[in-house]
């Protein structure tokens, strides 16, 4: 696990710890169930609760799409919504005590998550992450692609 010495106004070095891939990998993984979690729960209320299946059906193909991307709206916007509320975390960054920095040690901008995520599609999506784990390994700081562009990383909170 490499460090990250963060230089404050005062001249003084403050190391912290990078999160590992692992330690990373695991936040993606529960924030993936969670997600997986929401739908299905979408699922049962809208289509089994509601009993809204046969009239969704029946709708023609574009009002289905648009209806589907409503009910997954969530989905798409959960990662930057969390980072931005939560001050660098999502639920599965929080549960795994992990959070996003930048570099120079101050809180990341709206700007920064908003990079970070739009990243995610050639970091993760488009390749099953073989890209941001790469770059994790090879990057000084622990950094994908998403943060060396943001200029941030993702430090451990943990006391070791």
């Amino acid at each position: 696990m490499s460090q990250i010495a963060i230089t404050t106004s005062q001249n003084v070095n403050i190391f912290f710890n990078t999160a590992s891939v692992g330690e990373r990998m695991l936040a993606f993984t529960i924030d993936i169930l969670i997600k997986i979690g929401y739908l299905l729960l979408v699922y049962l209320v809208v289509i089994k609760f509601l009993d809204l299946g046969t009239f969704i059906s029946n709708l023609d193909r574009m009002s289905k799409s648009v209806v589907l991307l409503l009910f997954t709206f969530p989905v798409y916007f959960d990662t930057l919504f969390w980072e931005i509320t939560l001050n660098g975390q999502t639920l599965g960054k929080k549960i795994m005590k992990i959070k996003v920095v930048k570099i120079d040690g101050y809180q990341a901008h709206v700007s920064e998550y908003f990079m970070r995520w739009i990243l995610r599609l050639v970091d993760i999506y488009s390749n099953s992450g073989v890209v941001g784990v790469t770059a994790m390994v090879v990057s000084k700081n622990g950094q994908r692609l998403g943060d060396m562009v943001s200029g941030t990383t993702v430090i451990s909170l943990k006391n070791k």
